[in-house]
């Protein structure tokens, strides 16, 4: 009898042990599962419509944006879920058309940049790589873009860090304040200035205006800019001074022995005494496709005051003329080239 039992016995302990095994299983499948995404886990979603959340604007040196960051969330709008333990927040940055897009100046060659976006939750830093690229070669895209971070628990504090070339600004994710530390110049941007004629010109000795060729210099535009693609943000304290201008660099001018025509010019410019940081040719800094400017215009920025009174802008051309004169004695003359130089200079108030 005893026998018996045994052998009903060890059946059954069997089976127990092979459903406690089975049950272990389902039960760390299940576990598994509700504890869903890992910490730092990316997700891309569409933005086509409005993130619910506390929404700030955000100037950079080509655009305003404007970035949504969300509450801790379960799961994301097209249902991908946080899981046990975790949360979910999103942020979505938009630019949506061109009122929003502001004047970047940029040297020749000189490239605009792209933001980055970084998501700081209770101390801890998420690289958004999937709000990234809106900067081409030569235009902006003006679309919206939006992506979920996984985090372990429920944060206390969020905040989004926008940087732009080494320049970061902060975003509550609780109220949608923005520190924007040194970016605060792009929020206070004035209209650029209007268009002013030169004074009248001052000659070298022995040259002169002649006949409609008169040398007349024209400022056609004045602004100052915190941040210049290729120069990047100005220094502290100061600011980028714009000055595009026409240098009206005469054809031809006045000089001993006749008038000569003007086969080379060379321009330079001071603001109160003091040279440029660069200058260039406006239409080397077009993009692609856009046509020339027939007149020429130069650009010279200058690091200024921003609190800056008017000052005196010099523009002083060089000129070297050749003129056709005769020489030798009578009955044994010849047509030979003459050269001169002369200096004009002219100013204007910016």
């Amino acid at each position: 009898m005893v026998g018996a039992v045994r052998k009903v016995i060890w059946p059954l302990a069997l089976v127990l042990v092979i459903a406690a095994l089975a049950g272990g299983g389902v039960w760390l499948s299940q576990q598994e599962k509700d504890d869903g995404l890992k910490a730092g886990t990316l997700i891309s979603e569409s933005a086509s419509e409005a993130l619910v959340g506390r929404t700030a604007e955000v100037r950079v040196p080509w655009g305003t944006l404007q970035v949504t960051v969300s509450e801790p969330l379960e799961q994301t709008h097209e249902g991908r879920k946080a899981g046990h333990g975790a949360s979910l927040v999103g942020v979505q940055v938009s630019l949506d058309g061109p009122e929003d897009l502001l004047v970047a100046d940029r040297l020749p060659g000189a490239s605009l940049e792209d933001p980055t976006f970084t998501l700081v939750a209770d101390g801890e830093d998420y690289v958004l790589e999937g709000l990234t690229g809106w900067a081409g070669e030569d235009e902006i895209a003006q679309v919206a873009r939006r992506q979920y971070v996984a985090l372990k628990g429920t944060p206390a504090e969020v905040g989004l860090r926008v940087g732009y070339d080494g320049v970061d600004q902060e975003v509550d994710g609780l109220t949608g304040e923005v520190d924007r530390d040194d970016a605060e110049p792009l929020y206070s941007l004035g209209f650029a200035g209007g268009a002013q004629p030169c004074g009248d010109p001052l000659w070298s000795p022995d040259a002169s205006d002649v006949g409609d060729s008169v040398t007349q210099c024209l400022v056609t535009s004045t602004a100052q800019r915190p941040y210049v693609a290729g120069l990047g943000w100005a220094p502290e304290g100061r600011t980028w001074l714009v000055v595009t201008l026409l240098p009206g660099a005469p054809a031809e001018f006045d000089g001993p022995q006749g008038t000569y025509e003007v086969t080379e010019s060379r321009s330079s410019y001071l603001l109160d005494g003091r040279a440029p940081k660069e200058t260039f040719a406006n239409n080397d800094a077009l993009p692609a496709g856009v046509d020339e400017d027939p007149n020429d215009p130069q650009v010279a920025i200058f690091e200024v005051d921003p609190a800056r009174a008017t000052g005196q802008l010099e523009v002083r051309t060089r000129l070297t003329g050749e003129t056709e004169v005769t020489v030798g004695r009578k009955g044994d003359r010849e047509e030979k080239t003459r050269t001169f130089k002369a200096l004009v200079a002219q100013g204007a108030f910016v």
